[in-house]
């Protein structure tokens, strides 16, 4: 189902710059959980460029993100680092979780994926994919975990059943996403992304997009708002003009466009 036997391994670690030896263990998790958000932005260019559909397929996913430098949004992030995972022998399923920050809104569509790894009978949430609030490495999934150092998060439960994931800012804990971990499949992914891609509603499909999770400084672009965020810093934020914004998604976001990619985003930002 997560066609580990398709991925090309020795590529993708090379993309994210991980070295040593790989293992269905907890040091490889989390080594492969920082290296892919450190080297992989979460990018929704395709969408904003009007492409007519976002490719779930391994084979393009791997031209995408791992041979061309480019990110992707979580559903893409997510079937390659699933087939990385399956490769090397991990046991694993997919959620979906509903996006608080940003919307306030517990009962939002769930559309933000990602997995739960099993070791030695312990669940870990290993989700690389949802940007600059995401988690550097993975956390322990049960209640009133939670992950110390200069970016700290934990994990609730609250009265429904449902966790909810937390960032422990200076500012007070943001809600990050609620979830259960009931079992999601490719098959459902498709129709995530569909929905990503064409619904008014989408969040990702009317603007730029772009978020990366580093060691020292997270980053988000939305529009043309430049959030950057330090440990135990309130978030700041700086609005990018027109030269800034078409720079940034390599400057800042280490993505490879190819030059009719920037000539179509100029065009977009002009206006008509």
């Amino acid at each position: 189902m997560w066609q580990g036997s398709g991925v090309d391994l020795d590529a993708y670690l090379t993309r994210v710059g991980y070295q040593g030896d790989v293992a269905p263990d907890l040091a490889t998790l989390r080594g492969l959980h920082a290296a892919h958000v450190d080297a992989i932005a979460f990018d929704n260019l395709d969408a904003v460029l009007g492409r007519p559909t976002v490719p779930l397929d391994l084979d393009s996913l791997q031209e995408k993100i791992v041979r061309q430098g480019r990110g992707g949004w979580c559903l893409e992030q997510v079937v390659l680092v699933a087939a990385v995972l399956d490769r090397i022998g991990f046991t694993f399923s997919a959620f979906a979780g509903r996006t608080r920050i940003r919307t306030g809104n517990k009962f939002g569509p769930a559309l933000h994926v990602a997995l739960c790894v099993q070791l030695d009978d312990e669940p870990w949430l290993f989700d690389v994919s949802f940007g600059a609030y995401g988690p550097h490495v993975p956390i322990r999934l049960a209640e009133n975990s939670r992950l110390d150092g200069d970016w700290p998060f934990d994990l609730v439960r609250e009265p429904n059943g449902e966790y909810v994931l937390r960032f422990l800012r200076p500012e007070g804990p943001a809600e990050l996403y609620g979830f259960t971990t009931d079992a999601r499949y490719p098959s459902d992914f498709e129709l995530l992304n569909h929905f990503c891609l064409t619904h008014p509603r989408s969040p990702f499909n009317h603007r730029m997009v772009l978020q990366r999770t580093q060691p020292e400084v997270r980053h988000l672009l939305a529009g043309s708002t430049l959030t950057e965020i330090r440990p135990g810093e309130p978030a700041t934020f700086r609005e990018l003009d027109k030269d800034e914004t078409l720079s940034a998604p390599e400057e800042i976001f280490g993505i490879t466009l190819e030059p009719g990619d920037v000539q179509a985003l100029r065009k977009i930002l002009d206006g008509p």
